[in-house]
């Protein structure tokens, strides 16, 4: 059973892209078909958040909005952060959940029991994950997570 998911932002919940503002912002589109399905694994009791390896303040802005209850920003070691992650919450490596889309995603391998990349991955993270999703980054990834693990 999945009590924990942990999801990479750039290029899961956005399609990858960075959009910079006038004054140097960076700004992020997010999916909402991913928010309304969070909020559906959330209401299941499954714990969820982010770890990534960029950080903005677009980024927690959604965090915060979604009620996530963690959000990882500039993290370099993911596998120790998920590490951490599931020690905060008592929960086993076989009932963590991990999305991700870049080789950098790649470490978190042994502190989750489940790997899934988006349809747009790097072959790296394919060739190690055990699910290759259907949809793509930012096309409303966790509608599919949601579908797969809870069979709506």
């Amino acid at each position: 059973m999945i009590r924990l998911i942990v999801s990479d932002c750039d290029g899961v919940l956005t399609d990858g892209k960075l959009y910079y503002g006038a004054e140097g912002e960076v700004l992020k589109v997010f999916n909402v078909k991913d928010g309304t399905a969070i909020k559906a694994l959330m209401a299941k009791g499954i714990k969820f958040g982010i770890v990534s390896g960029r950080g903005s303040a677009a980024l927690a802005r959604r965090a915060e909005e979604l009620g996530l209850d963690f959000c990882q920003m500039n993290i370099i070691d993911k596998a120790q952060a998920v590490a951490g992650i599931r020690a905060q919450y008592g929960v086993e490596v076989e009932e963590t959940l991990f999305v991700g889309d870049d080789t950098n995603d790649c470490v978190v391998r042994s502190e989750c029991g489940h790997l899934y990349a988006v349809n747009d991955a790097a072959k790296e993270l394919v060739n190690i994950c055990d699910v290759q999703l259907k949809t793509a980054g930012g096309a409303g990834v966790f509608k599919e997570v949601l579908a797969r693990i809870h069979g709506h």
